[in-house]
Order: structure tokens, then sequence, then C-alpha cells
């Protein structure tokens, strides 16, 4: 009986690996476009395509994986692949999406490594192009992100407060202290404290209404309009009905309102998928009021019903293993940042991973924090020059994978720098920034999906979700500011100092956007711009 047992979950296992080399064997190839990008691919993939889990359990999720240290693109299809299989395939799914990306920047260390003091001018310029036209396919992606988070007025504020706040202002503790405040906003907000206040506070300071009699020749709106209602401070569009439809419920839309303006939302794990047969709750794709200032139901078409997508765990885990694992996470890091501090005269390799065990720790948000972290820890140290470092740089934008892969590239540099075989700082290079965030995410998944029941932390998880999607648009501030190479220019400044590189980033947006180009076409169209750019004008740089 036990080795039946075993041959069943043997039997299972090899299906899982098979489902998760079919979908994802090419995804660590063909994911261009840095984590904004990659966000998106994997809501059309794993939502529209695959349908291994809904809309509204990916934004919980994205939010997740944003919420905890190390590269949020990875740890998000990680918990993805753990949550529709189970941890062998979910590994599996990790190596498909970093080693071919980390390949790539090591053989990119291998070729930096041999170059002189400065790069010939043709490739400066195809740097700048590639650079620009990534700048125009992170807006796409940006857009597009923005326009699946905005269900409110407060998603909507968070989103702008975010990416305003990461414009201004840069530090290591910045954006995990806008995500937090993010999630306690939501929180306020979705569990009424401030309406209430409010409504209270208008009621002690005016005359009540309760004994008011309406007049017949009254409208009835107005009548409406003077009760007193919890949810008075919200906008109409966005009101709701109870705390409770911030977990992501169908509520049935106010019998006064302009079925343009009910809101639509998505189902989740945690609610009935909604009836064909309830047509009061249906969205709408057309209305027309009738003369009583309702709607005729005879133009109403319903839109389709989403499909029942099972969001629970194929396989659970005890809650005292993912306990154990971030605890005992912790204590290694501990570890390592005593003997880092206490002990001198430390190895280049145990600094290195020090270094780099320490940045994915603390880095919260991905992409738009690791480069100018790892700039700090890398570059400042005088194991790798500024020239190198805005190489490696410019070119992430171009490979496919995640943004934490840089670390790659300047771990196997700074062995070369040493006199050290390259291919062993890449090795240590990898594992120490990605082991933080893949211990700390899987961890946290075994006890997820029991505090993703409480509204509580569905507003918490919207919250950060809304500020993480602001610092997107951070990014690509971020790019465009130092976007633009020259040999002049080590550490680049930004692609508005030359009109080109505006009709390249736009050239990228309109082919993406407008005509459905994949990202690695527009931003290799970008490099081309970048090399004509330079024909016609080389002679005045040179």
């Amino acid at each position: 009986m036990l080795f039946n047992v075993f041959r069943l979950f043997q039997q299972g296992l090899r299906k899982q690996f098979i489902e998760v080399t079919k979908y994802q064997w090419h995804m660590g190839l063909t994911s261009f476009g840095g984590p904004v990008v990659q966000f998106q691919n994997f809501n059309k993939l794993f939502v529209e395509n695959y349908q291994w889990l809904s809309d509204s359990t990916y934004q919980e999720l994205f939010a997740v994986a944003q919420a905890l240290p190390g590269s949020a693109s990875t740890k998000l299809l990680f918990i993805i692949t753990l949550l529709h299989t189970s941890l062998l395939p979910a590994f599996l799914s990790f190596l498909y999406w970093a080693l071919p990306g980390a390949i790539g920047m090591f053989a990119l260390a291998l070729g930096v490594g041999q170059i002189g003091t400065t790069l010939p001018v043709p490739v400066y310029a195809l740097l700048s192009g590639l650079n620009a036209a990534t700048v125009g396919v992170i807006f796409i992606a940006a857009i597009q992100l923005s326009n699946k988070a905005i269900t409110d007025k407060l998603s909507l504020a968070l989103i702008f407060l975010g990416g305003a706040a990461g414009v201004v202002y840069t530090a290591l503790w910045y954006f995990p202290v806008l995500m937090v405040l993010g999630g306690v906003t939501a929180v306020i907000y979705d569990l009424r404290f401030i309406q209430r206040w409010w409504a209270r506070g208008k009621q002690n300071f005016r005359f009540p209404r309760r004994n008011r009699r309406v007049s017949d020749n009254e409208p009835q709106s107005i009548a409406m309009h003077n009760l007193e209602d919890d949810s008075i401070w919200l906008p109409e569009v966005y009101r709701e009905d109870s705390a409770a439809d911030v977990s992501g419920a169908l509520a049935p839309p106010k019998s006064g309102a302009p079925a343009s303006r009910r809101p639509v939302r998505t189902s989740t794990s945690t609610r009935p998928i909604l009836d064909v047969s309830d047509a009061e709750s249906l969205p709408v794709t057309e209305d027309q009021s009738d003369d009583d200032g309702g709607v005729d139901a005879s133009n109403i078409r319903a839109a389709p019903v989403a499909l029942a997508v099972e969001d629970n765990p194929k396989q659970d885990y005890p809650v005292w293993l993912g306990i154990g694992v971030v605890i005992g996470f912790l204590i290694s890091f501990i570890i390592v940042i005593v003997i880092r501090a206490v002990v001198k005269g430390l190895p280049v390799t145990f600094l290195l991973f020090s270094n780099l065990y320490l940045a994915g720790t603390i880095i919260f948000g991905g992409g738009p924090v690791v480069i100018p972290l790892l700039r700090e820890y890398i570059v400042a140290e005088g194991w790798v020059s500024a020239r190198d470092f805005t190489i490696g740089l410019a070119l992430i934008q171009a490979f496919p994978g995640p943004n934490f892969n840089f670390a790659i590239y300047l771990g196997a540099l700074t062995y070369h720098n040493h006199g050290a075989p390259s291919i062993l700082g890449a090795i240590v290079s990898f594992i120490a920034i990605y082991t933080p965030g893949m211990l700390v995410a899987g961890g946290m998944f075994t006890f997820w999906n029991k505090l993703r029941r409480y509204a509580i932390v569905t507003s918490i998880l919207r919250g950060i979700n809304s500020a993480a999607i602001g610092l997107v648009w951070t990014a690509i501030y971020r790019i465009w500011e130092s976007g633009y190479l020259s040999d002049k220019w080590a550490d680049g400044i930004s692609l508005g100092q030359d009109p080109w590189w505006i009709v390249v980033a736009s050239t990228a947006f309109v082919t993406g956007r407008g005509w459905g180009f994949p990202a690695p076409v527009s931003i290799f169209i970008g490099g081309l711009m970048g090399i004509i750019w330079w024909a016609v004008t080389g002679a005045r740089m040179a």
C-alpha cells in the first residue's frame, strides 16, 4: 500500500513537472522589458490564458510579492506556480525563469572584462536607444497594470501618490514605508473609520431630519440625498453596501444609480462565482434610462460571467514549516551580518556573498530599488568600475528575465577584477541575491491562504498593491533620467537631452500599444534607431 501511495505521488509530481515545463520553459528567454512588463505578461498568461488563478487572487499575490523582500517578479512567478502545483515544480519554474538571463549576464561580464576604458561611440548610441525603447515598453505595461488596479478613487490616489513620492525622494527604507502606508490607508478607508466619523460629525452639527416630511412635489432624489448614511463621505460612484465588500464580493447595484456607474467587481476564491440567474447584480454593457429614472431592462445586455477558477493551493503545507523557514532565514541573516561587522580581513567571497545577501533581504519592490542598492554595495566597494556598472545597467533592460540577474554580472566582474574565476563569482552572486526572497516567499505561502480570508488582510494587500504600482511609474522616471549614455557621461544623463530619444521612446510605445509588437521587437527597433542616430550625428559627436 505504501508503494502504491508513493507511485501515485510520483505520477502526480511527474505530471506537474511536465505542465510547468510545457508552459514555462520559454519564459526566461522571452520575458523582456523588466519587471513591469513581466507582471503584465504573468497576468495575461496565468489568469487569461492558462486560468491557473483568478484575477483578484493574482492582485493579492502581486501585493504579497511586493511586500516581501527580494525580486518581485521572481517571487510572484514562484508563488503562482506553488499555488497551482507543489514545491519541486515551483523550484523548476524558478530555474526556467532565472537561469537564462543569469547565463546571459555572465557572458556579458566576460566580454566587458576584456574591453578597454571606453566604448566605441556606436555602442553608446545602441545602449541609449535600448534604454529609450525600454521606457516606452514599460510605459505600456504601467498603464495596463494601473487599469487593473484602479477600482475606486482610493486606489487611484494611492497609485498617484506612490509614484509622486517615489520620484521626489529615494532611500533604502523609503519604498517599504510607502507600501506600508498604502496598506494602512486602505484599511482605514475600507473599514469606514473616516466615513463614520464624518457622518457622525455632520449629524451632530446640524438639525436632525428624521421627522422631516417630504413634500409630494419634492423629487425623490432630493429626499434620498438627505438621508444619513455611513458611506455618505464616499463618492456615489464607488459607494459600497457593506465593509465586507472590500474582499471582492459582487454587491447588488444601488437601485437609484445609473447602470453605467454601477461598480463592476471580479470574483475571488472566498466568494461564490456569480450565478447567471442573478440578473440584478450582473454588470451591464449598455444602459438606457426610462422616464422614472430607472433602467429599461429590455435594452440591457449582461456582461459575460467569469469562469470559475480554483484558487486554493493544490498542496497544503503545515504552518509550522513555513514559520520555521522564515525564522531559520532570519537567524542566518543575523549570523552573516554579525560576522561581516565583527571579523576583519574577510575574503572577497564572503564579502560579496554578505553584501548581496543583505541586498536581497532589504530590497522591497524589486527592480526599481535593486539598481541603486547594488551600486552602493559593489561600485562603492571598489570591486567594479562605474563605467562597467553603467554598461550592465543599460543592457539588463534588453536581457530577458528578472533584473536581479544584474547581480550575477557584477559578481562575475568582481571575481575577474580580483584574479579569480568569474564563474565562481556568478554562482556566489546567484545564490546570495535570490535566497532571501525565495525563502521568505515560500514560508509566507504556507499561511497566506488562511490570512487572506480576513477583510483587513485584503484591504492591506489592496493598499500595498496600489502603492507598488505607483512605484512602477517611478521606475520609468529613473531609467529616463540616466538612459542617455556617452563616453563623456559615465553614469548617464536624461534622455530628454536629445529629442531623438523621445522619438525612440514614443516609437516603442506606439508599436507596442497601437500595433501590438512584442516587447523584444520594440526594444530591438529602439537599438536600431540608436545606430541610425549615430550614423547621422557621428561626425558631430566624434
